[in-house]
């Protein structure tokens, strides 16, 4: 049982994922948006703090409880992930966004409010929208994990990802020629 404070970065990480997958960029329904399209951008920032907060209370929720005393969550403020903001995400950015929300869920859940939470409804609205962009991607057994399947390269993904760490990039059959020659000049 892990449960750790999640830091600022990955929070906003999950919550740009929430927002995008909102607005039908992953081709899944939305059970609950965070914002309407045509939403004034001061609505959309404040539903997407509204959300980030959800899920860092839920989280320090945890982190209270396995340490026996108050520990409350940061003020959390959005701050975008510009990378999720072009016109497409690849496959290393969609694996990397589910493996921490899989971490999120992991060190939040350890608390009695976790269940019926907003911030869980909302992780797991993120999760179907991760599977329906992923509906064709390959499985593979865990390196990790003994009998689990998930995603191929899902292990490639750091739990708590930072924008220090930044994503891995796909790299393209052109580009490797072009880095193959470029080492060998």
């Amino acid at each position: 049982m892990r449960v750790l404070p999640v830091q600022q970065d990955t929070i906003d990480l999950l919550v740009t994922a929430m927002l995008i997958s909102s607005t039908d960029i992953t081709q899944a329904p939305s059970l609950s948006p965070i914002i309407t399209p045509g939403l004034a951008p001061a609505a959309v920032l404040a539903g997407a703090d509204r959300v980030g907060q959800q899920l860092w209370d839920e989280n320090y929720a945890s982190v209270s409880e396995a340490n026996k005393r108050d520990i409350p969550a940061p003020r959390y403020q959005w701050q975008p992930v510009a990378e999720l903001l072009g016109e497409r995400i690849d496959i290393e950015q969609i694996l990397q966004i589910e493996r921490s929300r899989l971490y999120l869920s992991e060190v939040s859940c350890h608390h009695t409010g976790w269940d019926g939470s907003e911030a869980n409804a909302q992780l797991e609205r993120l999760r179907e929208a991760i599977a329906a962009r992923l509906y064709f991607h390959p499985h593979e057994a865990s390196p990790e994990h003994a009998g689990v399947y998930e995603y191929a390269g899902l292990s490639r993904a750091v739990d708590e990802w930072t924008r220090e760490i930044g994503f891995r990039s796909l790299l393209s059959v052109e580009g490797a020629r072009q880095t193959r020659e470029g080492r060998a000049s």
